[in-house]
């Protein structure tokens, strides 16, 4: 049976300083701060599997640290695998910043400081995995804060395995087994995972970054990005000369990308064409649905039922 914890048993007032006892009792020793302090909703769903835990992170918006102090106080000895389900965050470590969006997933390692972002409601799943399961059948340790897509392959495997291990139908027996698998599975994405490093602010990768994060905003223009980065809009749109894309084709053809992965995940199947597309950044959704067919060959809804077209011309 799943464990839960959740602050809507505390008064408005104090429902964040719940939060931060929680998540310390639930999952590790962890700072949060958040500027919504008269109200705060967490809940966190927890189900053993011998030395691997999953838990379903639902909460709203707020800044998570693993300090130093967090370490030291309380050692883990393993790696968090989160999978993004709702909303966006970002993970930092050891230099690297991973931006994920619905149905992405990162490492993190638990005894090395980092620090997440939670820019509004969220839900996440996080699979803790000992340490020595993961770097026993890997060459080493794996890179952490690095995007995995989760569309296909090995990424593709471990999503559905997190899902399958949040909903009920599995037997107790079979779970652990899977969860165990689970981890085996995450030492091959934590191998093949390449990181892009550190970005400077006045590079072509630190403008695609801040696409990344900001696909969603309705004022996602050159000036906006410009003025996010400390640069002018002159030397933004220099950034793309040559390139296959220009700035607003760059924001297009990524858009899409998110909206496909969307599209074609079960566990967002729930959401309307529509909701997708918004969320995906287009505010117009027969515009989305124009340029969608245009890119990628196939209708959205034809996407949703099976993918027609879509390898080909997005490989």
């Amino acid at each position: 049976m799943p464990l839960t914890w959740s602050t809507l048993s505390s008064p408005p007032s104090r429902q964040f300083a719940h939060w931060r006892e929680l998540v310390c009792e639930a999952l590790l020793d962890l700072t949060p701060e958040s500027p919504l302090r008269d109200g705060f909703a967490g809940t966190v769903t927890q189900w053993p599997f011998g030395a691997v835990t999953l838990a379903r992170i639902d909460s709203q918006c707020q800044l998570v640290h693993r300090t130093e102090r967090d370490v030291a106080r309380a050692p883990r000895g393993g790696y968090y695998a989160n999978l993004q389900i709702r909303g966006t965050s970002l993970m930092h470590q050891d230099g690297r910043t991973a931006v994920l969006r619905p149905g992405d997933l990162a490492l993190v390692h638990a005894d090395r400081p980092f620090r997440f972002e939670f820019g509004g409601d969220f839900r996440q799943l996080s699979l803790y995995v000992p340490r020595d399961l993961i770097e026993s059948a890997a060459s080493g340790a794996p890179r952490t804060a690095v995007r995995v897509d989760t569309a296909t392959g090995v990424g593709a495997a471990v999503r559905h395995a997190l899902i399958a291990l949040s909903r009920p139908g599995l037997e107790a027996g079979a779970a652990a087994r899977l969860a165990v698998l689970t981890g085996g599975m995450l030492a091959v994405i934590g191998e093949s995972a390449v990181p892009s490093g550190p970005a400077s602010p006045r590079s072509y990768r630190a403008v695609v970054a801040d696409i990344e994060e900001h696909l969603g905003d309705d004022d996602l223009s050159p000036a906006a990005t410009a003025r996010r980065l400390g640069v002018s809009v002159r030397w933004l749109h220099r950034q793309f000369v040559g390139r296959e894309r220009s700035f607003a084709g760059t924001v297009r053809r990524m858009r899409l990308e998110h909206a496909l992965r969307a599209l074609r995940d079960p566990a967002l199947s729930h959401l309307r064409v529509i909701d997708v597309a918004a969320e995906a950044g287009f505010g117009d959704v027969s515009s989305f649905h124009r340029v969608f067919r245009r890119e990628f060959g196939s209708t959205p809804a034809e996407v949703r039922r099976g993918g027609l077209g879509i390898s080909d011309r997005t490989a």
